[in-house]
């Protein structure tokens, strides 16, 4: 009886002290719940997975062609004397144009992003940024946009494609950046011409 009384007690304090520590870190303590971001403040794993193409083709094809002819025959009459005169022309002019237009993109990361606020309709705000650098060359991410509630997975992560106004940058700086862009006299030259 005196076993069951400690096991009782120990039991009963348990419940109490977790009780109290899921009052303290403001959620309830449960094996069922899904941790998922739910205010302001709380992190959120974006899974970007943009792909993107676009074409454009465009043909154009012009031909206009003309010709003209005046021919006069002999006279009669008194006007027997007038030679036979005659005037011919011939007008063509031909256009071709031809372009193809051809785009592919592809973007597969994470990133790690915040909510910083909740519109009025009660989706979440988020924004996110990275940086990784790596032999003084800089990859950054930056991500913003909105998403609602019941598309952040139970795992407390969301597709980027579920993301709304969502706007998604990526670039880098440092020597390969560099070497990739045209020199001074080269971007002149292209802007003047």
């Amino acid at each position: 009886m005196k076993c069951r009384t400690i096991v009782g007690g120990m039991l009963l304090g348990w419940m109490i002290a977790s009780t109290a520590l899921a009052q303290d870190m403001g959620k309830s303590v449960s094996l069922f719940a899904d941790i998922k971001a739910d205010r302001i403040g709380k992190g959120i794993t974006v899974l970007v997975m943009e792909f993107s193409q676009a074409s454009n083709d465009a043909r154009t094809e012009t031909r206009k062609s003309s010709d003209h002819g005046i021919k006069f025959t002999e006279g009669s009459g008194l006007l027997k004397f007038f030679p036979e005169i005659g005037v011919s022309g011939k007008l063509q002019n031909d256009f071709r144009g031809d372009a193809r237009t051809t785009k592919r993109g592809v973007l597969k990361t994470k990133i790690a992003a915040r909510i910083v606020g909740v519109n009025e309709a009660g989706d979440y705000i988020i924004e996110g940024k990275r940086v990784i650098e790596i032999n003084n060359e800089k990859e950054i991410y930056i991500l913003t946009g909105a998403v609602r509630p019941e598309d952040i997975m139970a795992d407390n992560t969301v597709y980027s494609y579920n993301i709304y106004d969502a706007r998604i940058v990526y670039k880098g700086k440092g020597e390969v950046s560099r070497a990739q862009r045209a020199g001074i006299l080269t971007r002149l030259l292209q802007w003047i011409f």
